[in-house]
């Protein structure tokens, strides 16, 4: 044999049982999935199992105004509605594909971002168990039960939000029976026990039964693994907020767009957003909202380590000549009202603190940098034929965790006295790797 076919033949052994290693090696932990992903529409989300929704209908959706449901199967009905609910969706699945042994007993975590479980059942489990219309808002005249009874069972707790929900699978199923637990203070958390052993094949399958605020921008579910690698850790994408998302009449009476998109690894700048007038006299005294995108929080332009410890103030960072990084600029015709003489107007540097301000809003009154308050004051409407603009300049959005890459998008609505101002996710830039 000659030493050019014994060196051909040992490559090709080499090869062969590195390929070997590596797949032996693919095995540990699992390979984990999400099989159905939605653009997030304007209102309260909830993702439910079947119940009313037919094999051929992905959604239902509530008319805001007179509250019934209208139902896109077959054979529709109209009831009487009374939830914050405004959309309902099939709920999607976390798949967990088992490449290595996994033993009866295991346990790992699954946090849900911007949403919330919502399993929920109306039946009496035990005598200290009753559950009325309050548990989830009223859902439960509408959809008295949420778990499909062939696949698994939800008891609520009695405590507060928690409860229990138990996977059910046939025999000789490849599927994993578990039992997912929701904890008591906080409704984004359970922890999942795996009741049978598992092997390579299985699957653990978890409905993503689950609730979503208004004005969501963008969902995910994280799966936080055991230390032995036997689950693997990962963050999975079930909504993002990518459509413009229309209000009223006058949807598209105002656009904003950031005019230069950036990347970045942990955060991406922002120089400036426009909310640009498609129509004149709609950005008036008030308050918008910016939402950063899911994972991120809106700082000034600066790098973390000038920025310091997130507050109140923080909006309003200076630079080393004492300028603020943060500015608003009107254009168009729109313009800012001279206090000095109100006869005149005029476009000049606007007074912080007087003609804008910044705060961080929560509904709980809690400090949330994610959310972004911004409030004009003294402006002059713009005219007929003189439509305006606002730009809102040094802005960027810093990871505060571990977040997906990909293009990011941010949102913008109404918060105080511009009804018509359209609600509006836009692009802001990309996370690359």
């Amino acid at each position: 044999m000659s030493k050019k076919i014994i060196l051909v033949f040992a490559l090709a052994l080499f090869f062969a049982t590195s390929l070997q290693a590596v797949n032996v090696y693919a095995r540990s932990g699992t390979q984990n999935r999400v099989t159905q992903t939605y653009a997030a529409p304007p209102g309260v989300v909830m993702f439910t199992d079947r119940g009313l929704i037919s094999e051929q209908t992905m959604f239902i959706a509530f008319d805001n105004d007179d509250r019934n449901l209208i139902s896109r199967v077959g054979n529709a009905r109209v009831r009487e509605w009374n939830s914050e609910v405004d959309f309902i969706f099939r709920a999607p699945h976390l798949e967990l594909f088992v490449q290595n042994n996994v033993a009866a007993g295991t346990e790992f975590t699954i946090l849900l971002h911007n949403m919330t479980w919502f399993f929920r059942s109306v039946e009496t489990h035990t005598p200290s168990i009753y559950i009325n219309d309050n548990y989830s808002g009223g859902i439960e005249i509408l959809l008295p039960t949420n778990y499909n009874r062939l696949a698994g069972l939800f008891v609520p707790s009695g405590v507060g939000t928690g409860g229990t929900y138990t996977r059910i699978v046939p025999l000789h199923s490849d599927e994993v029976p578990f039992e997912l637990r929701v904890s008591d203070t906080d409704a984004r958390y359970a922890v999942v026990t795996v009741l049978e052993s598992a092997f390579y094949g299985d699957v653990i399958r978890i409905p993503l039964i689950a609730k979503a605020p208004s004005h969501i921008r963008g969902a995910s579910v994280e799966v936080i693994g055991t230390n032995e690698s036997l689950i693997t850790s990962g963050l999975y994408q079930l909504m993002s907020a990518r459509t413009t998302m229309p209000q009223d009449m006058r949807r598209n009476a105002t656009h904003t767009s950031a005019t230069v998109h950036m990347t970045g690894v942990n955060y991406i700048r922002i120089p400036q957003i426009v909310i640009r007038e498609n129509t004149h006299g709609i950005i008036e005294n008030g308050e918008i909202v910016l939402t950063a995108p899911e994972g991120f929080m809106i700082v000034p332009d600066v790098e973390v380590e000038r920025l310091g410890r997130v507050t109140r103030r923080t909006p309003y960072f200076r630079d080393e000549n004492g300028d603020y990084i943060v500015d608003i600029v009107l254009g168009g015709g729109i313009s800012w009202r001279n206090l000095q003489v109100r006869e005149h107007n005029y476009q000049d540097e606007a007074a912080v603190g007087t003609d804008f301000r910044f705060h961080y809003r929560n509904p709980a009154g809690d400090l949330d940098p994610s959310v972004l308050r911004i409030q004009l004051n003294n402006i002059v409407r713009s005219r007929f034929r003189e439509p305006g603009y606002v730009a809102i300049r040094g802005l960027r959005i810093v990871a505060v965790g571990e977040v997906l890459p990909g293009e990011k998008y941010m949102e913008i609505a109404p918060f105080n006295n511009m009804e018509y101002l359209t609600t509006q996710s836009f692009h802001v830039g990309t996370i690359v790797r």
